[in-house]
């Protein structure tokens, strides 16, 4: 089966300026390229207080990026709720312009407590993702109107997208209400960073039925994943030298109750995650056991498209750089034949 991967950055930083960030992140989109890396994500996030993460539109940081690189630009993830359907179809379609058809919209829902922050009702998220997909389809196809629950639209999007139909969407979420929307809704699935390996097998089968009782079943029919990734020459010290800048990352996601174990039951934070994980949320180690991780989530978890996330925290670039050349030189041409 063939694979493809992606570069997934975090761009945010308290003690860097987002000018920085971008022109550290070159060099790595430069040996993405070199190496055959297929595409560059962003994840979108709303802060409230000063910690590294994602940035509130990564729509505008894949724009910075698209007369730099050749790689294809992907959001992972933007959080559909948070969006009128009729401004993201435009400002979509324009960054598809801008990069000659080169974007991918990875979207998923997002967390509660930021529903309420932004005024969404959160008994609606899921009848709004349903409806938001459904409007960027149609807006992109040159429909003039809509009529919906919660949204009625006059008037069509120009310019339009470059990619006929629009940019592919990709349909993150961990419960089976989001596999039925990806197939329904979606050209794909995508697992977020912080889903247990089991979370990912069990959706990606029930993907696959989905779309095989409506049909839809091709080859290339994408799921995607996000893996937090930390190379070096050695298991011992990946592990050794990650644990600083991995720690603080999964505690995010196990504060907001997104980080649970193979049963489903949500994981406390930890002053050390390497006792309670291996590869079922990180990639950490040697490109050997890093290839071992890879082959068992295409083989087992039939994923066809890996984000690694490289750089995370306030990781210095040089780790993130390490990690994309074991990746490029000791990793991907084992996967290629």
């Amino acid at each position: 089966m063939n694979i493809k991967f992606g570069l997934a950055l975090d761009f945010w930083s308290p003690t860097k300026p987002l000018s920085r960030k971008l022109d550290d992140y070159l060099g790595l989109l430069s040996l993405g390229e070199q190496y055959g890396f297929d595409s560059v994500w962003a994840g979108e996030g709303h802060l409230q207080e000063p910690a590294p993460n994602h940035v509130p539109s990564p729509l505008l940081v894949l724009a910075a990026l698209a007369r730099s690189t050749r790689l294809r630009l992907g959001t992972g993830v933007t959080l559909l709720p948070l969006w009128h359907p009729l401004r993201l179809a435009h400002e979509a379609a324009l960054l598809d312009q801008i990069s000659e058809g080169r974007l991918i919209l990875g979207v998923a829902i997002g967390h509660r407590e930021l529903m309420v922050r932004y005024g969404v009702p959160p008994d609606e998220v899921a009848t709004r993702m349903d409806e938001i997909l459904l409007v960027l389809k149609k807006l992109w196809r040159g429909e003039d109107e809509h009529r919906g629950r919660h949204f009625n639209i006059d008037g069509r999007v120009y310019p339009g997208p470059v990619q006929p139909g629009g940019p592919p969407l990709w349909v993150g979420g961990n419960i089976r209400r989001s596999v039925e929307r990806a197939a329904l809704l979606g050209d794909g699935w995508y697992g977020a960073t912080e889903y247990h390996f089991d979370a990912i097998k069990r959706q990606a089968r029930r993907y696959r039925e989905m779309l095989k009782a409506r049909h839809k079943d091709r080859p290339g029919t994408t799921i995607c994943i996000n893996r937090v990734t930390f190379l070096a020459e050695t298991d011992k010290r990946a592990c050794s030298e990650a644990k600083a800048f991995i720690t603080p990352l999964l505690n995010f996601y196990a504060s907001i109750g997104h980080l649970k174990d193979a049963a489903g039951t949500p994981l406390e934070p930890q002053s050390d995650y390497s006792t309670l994980i291996g590869d079922e949320f990180c990639f950490v180690g040697s490109p050997e056991s890093c290839l071992r991780s890879i082959r068992k989530y295409r083989d087992e978890a039939d994923v066809n498209h890996i984000n690694f996330r490289v750089s995370f925290g306030d990781m210095p670039v040089e780790l993130a750089t390490r990690t994309v050349m074991l990746l490029g030189e000791s990793v991907l041409p084992q996967l290629s034949v």
